[in-house]
């Protein structure tokens, strides 16, 4: 149990015996009070106080008068304990308050996330599916699309607080992802919006998981590559195997196929797209256009994706909701600049590359410490998983600069 809420309770008990002592005791009070007005109704002549002698001088300065000071003493004593008691346990009720409150959210962000965002992000925000209507300059229909709704279990490593919050009060402009908060002119209050944040906090992945999560979908990538070199490998086993070694080989900066490989992490399906750069950079890629053959179905059911300019063809890394990314180069001079970027992401009015002013919508794939937020099981700052290695961001680097 976390130590400072083991001492909260511990305060907590004392307070309620403390509490229990002076009922107790105002309570015999009253009734010895009661007792004693009973005897004297009726006979107020007789028994008043001023009727009847009182104690001798003696009697009031030995007996009564040491009673009077034992139980002031008894009382300062207790107070004496009391305060300094309690000054030692305010920090760990405060910290036990807040523990509390960001419970009490989590909570509530569960219920707003089930009621909100679960249908297309799915349970957990796990990632899932969203039917959505693009339309063209005019406003008139163009297409009826399944886009990717992307897992949020690494949100916070690619975002801050802060940015999730603004993509939460303003959504995402050219995608389903509606405006939520007030600000925006969404139905949640800024309560709301803070409670789904702290319920994100508790579905974030650990390093482990989020590392099997990403590899998953560049293994699968690489099953596809060996499987269209070589028809003949059918058994599983076999594509496997062959999947490992052209992994271990195509990672190695020196290997013909270094450039492949960067393109398979740049087009990460793992969790509908949620760690991938094809997301933002890659036309379509969010709604199925994945591939040379999945963009030709999705031009053959929807033509008016060409006639719009939505889509017009498989063009990796020409730039959708994000930039294109072709001659990034020029605003990148060196591969490690770029990987920088890339590693952090943009912030808020922070020039990046050649004075870019950042938007804070770029996201960092290299790991986020959000200095805001406290980590309650170590104290500290907030930590969340890296998502990509720093070979794996000098891959996804080479690949773009190739563009």
């Amino acid at each position: 149990m976390n130590p400072m809420i083991l001492a909260a309770s511990t305060q907590r008990t004392i307070g309620l015996l403390l509490a229990i002592v002076v009922m107790v005791g105002f309570l015999v009070y009253l009734l010895f009070s009661f007792r004693i007005g009973k005897r004297e109704l009726g006979s107020e002549v007789e028994l008043a106080a001023n009727r009847k002698p009182y104690l001798d001088d003696d009697d009031l300065e030995t007996f009564r008068l040491d009673r009077a000071l034992v139980w002031s003493l008894v009382t300062l004593t207790a107070v004496s304990m009391i305060l300094p008691v309690y000054w030692l346990m305010e920090p760990a009720r405060q910290e036990n308050a807040i523990v509390d409150w960001v419970n009490r959210f989590e909570k509530r962000g569960a219920r707003n996330f089930e009621e909100a965002c679960s249908s297309c992000h799915g349970p957990g925000g796990v990632g899932g599916v969203a039917a959505f209507t693009l339309v063209d300059a005019e406003g008139a229909f163009v297409a009826q699309v399944e886009w990717k709704a992307p897992a949020l279990t690494t949100v916070l490593s690619r975002f801050d607080e802060a940015e999730v919050r603004h993509i939460l009060d303003y959504g995402r402009p050219g995608t389903p992802m509606p405006a939520w908060g007030l600000p925006g002119g969404g139905p949640m209050t800024t309560q709301q919006v803070e409670q789904l944040i702290v319920y994100l906090r508790s579905v974030q992945l650990d390093q482990d998981d989020a590392t099997a999560q990403i590899d998953a979908g560049i293994v699968a990538g690489a099953r596809a590559v060996v499987t269209a070199a070589d028809a003949e490998l059918i058994e599983a086993a076999d594509v496997e195997a062959a999947a490992e070694a052209w992994l271990a080989r195509a990672s190695d900066p020196t290997s013909a196929d270094y450039l492949r490989y960067g393109e398979l992490i740049f087009n990460n399906p793992a969790a509908q797209g949620a760690n991938s750069c094809a997301r933002c950079h890659t036309p379509g890629f969010s709604f199925g256009a994945a591939d040379e053959d999945s963009t030709a179905a999705l031009l053959e059911t929807w033509p008016r994706l060409a006639d719009s300019g939505i889509l017009t063809g498989w063009q990796p890394a020409q730039g959708h909701v994000g930039p294109s990314l072709e001659g990034v180069e020029t605003h990148f001079p060196t591969a490690a600049r770029q990987e920088e970027f890339v590693r952090i992401g943009s912030e808020v009015g922070v020039g990046f590359g050649n004075a870019r002013s950042g938007t804070g919508m770029m996201p960092g794939f290299g790991g986020r410490v959000d200095p805001d937020v406290v980590d309650y099981d170590t104290g500290g700052d907030a930590t969340y998983s890296r998502i990509l290695t720093p070979d794996q961001i000098a891959a996804v680097v080479a690949y773009e600069r190739s563009r």
